[in-house]
């Protein structure tokens, strides 16, 4: 589909916090970026009527990047096709003080806390051509609407690919996936967007243009910009291109299932992985039932692990697994099923019938207790999975979840569960929840002296709180 240099390709539309203060005040080309900011107070909200920012868009862009809601109240949706028009928009929006909502096929728009207000939607989704692709060189650049599942099918053909799988369905682009810092079951293996990230080009709330990084894997000397606009839910800029390292893809690429009747069984075979062997790209602790997947296991509790490698080194690995999950039954899925397991596990995350979905983060080690708190503090939620080699554990419950409570104990009992979460080094965040929960808890949680820094950031690169307002860590 394309040769050894693929340019310009159109695809169809469609740790703790404290490196904020260390990091952003020592890397001379990011204090640069920070001076030539303007220093200006927050814009006072005001009400805008659809049909005046309607007109004031189309003297800026061609009217059919233009879509209105016919629901009342809905913000403007403006869909840039490159970064020129993007550029525009935002320094219309700057200029008329709109709030401006960034996004790219919408998946992820509840994430978050409730911006303070929304005037204009700008989506990247018709932003979506692979600019420049160099096998040889395994890099690429893309622009920020192409999706993860359109790159790395022209990619794979080269038997290349983004080692990243975030949860959610095909629609989601590379510019929300770096937005939002998405990773999935292969972080296990692969790590994070941040890892994978060599470039960016990004474009501030007043519709200047600048670029982070570079098109080659070893372009940075100081404070890389990629890592702090990775994560940064579009409060700092609205990332316009990316640039990424590849991975060879390997030739082997196999799912066991180690099937047990209760957690503690498996949960003793994850603590014997770092002292072995053995080098999963995934490792995912869950119920089949809870998810749907009863028809590839029956057992009450299943540790998949995915091992992706080449075949003499796969094959070790699974001799060194029979021996460390003794107690576990071993059950190899056909590829068909592994591959369908994988789908339907990455879209619970964003699955419509979840009333309530919770992530939890602490080390590995604590994996156990911090499930023993869960099912103390609040049991019987649909489905609980766990990152095992992460020490990550998501929740989903349906709206109904805890109507048991009185309405006043429900985000007491969260907030519990939060505090457990902290009282281990870790975080809880809430990615879903009914308002009526939102409205007593901020989603994100506390972040300590941090938060102080991030506003500073974000009053350094969004003066005007132009971008996402409210929406972040900290209220920025």
């Amino acid at each position: 589909m394309c040769s050894q240099s693929t340019r310009c390709a159109r695809l169809s539309p469609q740790s703790p916090l404290k490196w904020y203060k260390a990091r952003c005040g020592i890397y001379d080309p990011a204090d640069s970026l920070l001076m030539n900011m303007p220093n200006r107070e927050a814009a006072p909200r005001q009400d805008v009527a659809p049909d005046r920012i309607i007109r004031a868009l189309e003297s800026a862009i061609p009217g059919d990047r233009i879509i209105q809601s016919s629901a009342i109240g809905a913000p403007v949706t403006v869909a840039p096709r490159d970064v020129n028009e993007l550029a525009e928009v935002l320094r219309l929006a700057s200029g008329e003080r709109w709030r401006v909502i960034p996004c790219g096929a919408g998946t992820w728009l509840e994430m978050g806390n409730r911006p303070v207000e929304a005037h204009l939607h700008v989506s990247t989704a018709h932003m979506n051509r692979i600019i420049e692709y160099e096998p040889a060189d395994l890099t690429a650049t893309v622009e920020a609407g192409c999706t993860l599942a359109d790159f790395n099918s022209v990619a794979f053909e080269h038997r290349q690919f983004i080692p990243l799988d975030p949860f959610g369905d095909a629609r989601m682009t590379l510019g929300a996936v770096a937005a939002t810092a998405s990773a999935g079951t292969l972080r296990a293996g692969f790590g994070t967007p941040r890892d994978w990230i060599i470039g960016m080009r990004v474009v501030h709330a007043d519709g200047r243009v600048t670029k982070a990084g570079g098109k080659v894997v070893k372009n940075v000397a100081g404070y890389d910009l990629c890592k702090l606009y990775t994560g940064s839910f579009g409060t700092l800029g609205v990332i316009a291109e990316l640039s990424f390292k590849l991975r060879a893809r390997p030739s082997e690429d196999r799912t066991i299932l180690c099937e047990a009747d209760d957690a503690s069984t498996l949960g003793a075979t994850v603590k014997r992985i770092p002292d072995s062997d053995l080098q999963p790209a995934a490792v995912e602790m869950f119920s089949p039932r809870a998810i749907g997947l009863e028809h590839i296991s029956d057992a009450n509790c299943v540790l998949a692990l995915r091992f992706l490698a080449e075949p003499e080194a796969v094959k070790s690995q699974l001799v060194d697994l029979a021996s460390i999950a003794d107690a576990a039954r071993l059950h190899e899925p056909h590829d068909d099923e592994a591959m369908e397991m994988q789908r339907l596990y990455r879209a619970n995350e964003t699955a419509a019938h979840w009333g309530y979905s919770l992530r939890i983060s602490v080390l590995p080690a604590d994996l156990g207790a911090m499930l023993a708190d869960l099912e103390r503090i609040l049991p019987r939620a649909g489905a609980v999975c766990a990152h095992a080699a992460n020490g990550i554990i998501r929740v989903f419950a349906d709206a109904a979840w805890l109507d048991g409570l009185k309405t006043a104990q429900r985000p007491r009992r969260l907030a519990e569960l939060r505090a457990a979460a902290q009282s281990r080094g870790g975080q809880m965040v809430i990615i879903r929840a009914p308002d009526e929960i939102r409205a007593h808890l901020d989603v994100w949680g506390e972040v300590g002296d941090a938060s102080r820094w991030m506003r500073e950031i974000k009053e350094k690169f969004d003066p005007q709180a132009i971008l996402n307002p409210g929406r972040f860590v900290a209220g920025i």
